[in-house]
């Protein structure tokens, strides 16, 4: 049969060509059970020679689904929400769904939480933190009914998708490295305060200083934000003590990249005169001289892991609503051994 080309074939003409009904032509599409391979073969070779391809929007009028996912993030810049959005995407495109990131720089952003779900019918959303836990935002989505995942977050939602690390054991482990390696003064840089993981790496290194008989002193903990400036701001303040520190466990990698350029400036010899540690293994902790000794979490793999569970179902038919990861200690050149001393 010669079939010609239109140049807006649409689903009926699919349906009429290949003698199935538009309810098959969509399960096709949506890669629904209950076809069979001879009728899929067929459609997929008319749809093929007509050149058609389902927009989001048919396929949302033809189902239940409307193929988009959201991701809702506080800040779209840095490698951590590259990676994030890495993985989510691949996702998106191997299931033929699109990605819509939602950026909430305010916690408790109501008016632009209401505009968005009452403009956009979501099959699911992922939140990366501190959005995770924000109570707003969560009972916005119960309210709504769209499925929803959270990534490393601190707050308790049973009904919700929960994926994440211990950070408070690889907070503990890599202060226990540094213990290990001679250090004794520790200095530690926190979190920004609004993210649940901040509180957890602190105790992980408040635990294991504790735990090994080493005074933990106020002066050698110092406020951060998770941003490069925060980083140069603790080690300005850390340098300068009377006593400083031999190591720095900063939480996380741009904090360790700016302590680590304060140092050079000052003439502070890394890993000589001070160790640096950092937390999540972003690309600059490989790009920086020396390199950084730090925590490696597996992003790409816990955002995937989130997308998969929102979206899909185990062999039982039930929701998976949580899953933790592990972490590593990526040892480079930032640390000294004082042992060998």
């Amino acid at each position: 049969m010669s079939i010609v080309k239109t140049k807006n074939a649409t689903m009926s003409d699919v349906a009429r060509l290949a003698g199935v009904s538009m309810k098959t032509v969509s399960r096709v599409f949506n890669k629904e059970k209950y076809v069979s391979e001879d009728k899929k073969k067929k459609i997929l070779e008319v749809a093929e020679q007509l050149n058609f391809r389902p927009s989001l929007q048919a396929r949302g009028l033809a189902g239940s689904k409307s193929y988009i996912v959201g991701l809702f993030v506080d800040d779209p810049s840095g490698d951590y929400i590259s990676k994030v959005l890495r993985s989510i995407l691949n996702r998106c495109e191997s299931i033929g769904c699109h990605l819509v990131v939602e950026v909430f720089r305010e916690r408790g952003n109501e008016a632009k939480l209401r505009q968005v779900l009452n403009s956009i019918r979501f099959d699911a959303v992922i939140l990366s933190a501190p959005i995770c836990d924000d109570t707003v935002v969560l009972n916005a989505l119960r309210a709504s009914g769209v499925p929803t995942a959270r990534i490393a977050p601190g707050v308790q939602a049973d009904d919700m998708v929960r994926v994440s690390i211990d950070e408070f054991q690889a907070a503990f482990e890599m202060t226990e490295y540094l213990i290990g390696m001679g250090h004794e003064r520790i200095g530690f840089v926190k979190g920004d305060p609004n993210h649940s993981c901040s509180l957890d790496r602190e105790r992980g290194y408040v635990r294991a200083m504790q735990t090994h008989g080493l005074r933990v002193k106020n002066e050698m903990i110092v406020p951060g934000l998770f941003s490069y400036a925060s980083g140069r701001q603790a080690a300005e303040l850390l340098l300068a003590l009377e006593e400083r520190p031999t190591a720095v466990f900063a939480s996380n990698d741009e904090m360790a990249a700016g302590i680590l350029a304060v140092a050079r400036e000052k003439g502070v010899r890394v890993p000589d005169e001070l160790s640096i540690v950092g937390f999540d293994d972003d690309a600059i902790a490989a790009t920086v001289s020396p390199a950084l000794t730090t925590v490696r979490q597996p992003v790409e793999e816990m955002a995937g892991a989130a997308f998969d569970m929102v979206m899909g179902e185990d062999g039982e038919g039930e929701k998976i609503l949580s899953s933790s990861h592990g972490f590593t200690l990526c040892v480079r050149d930032s640390v000294a051994d004082l042992r060998v001393r």
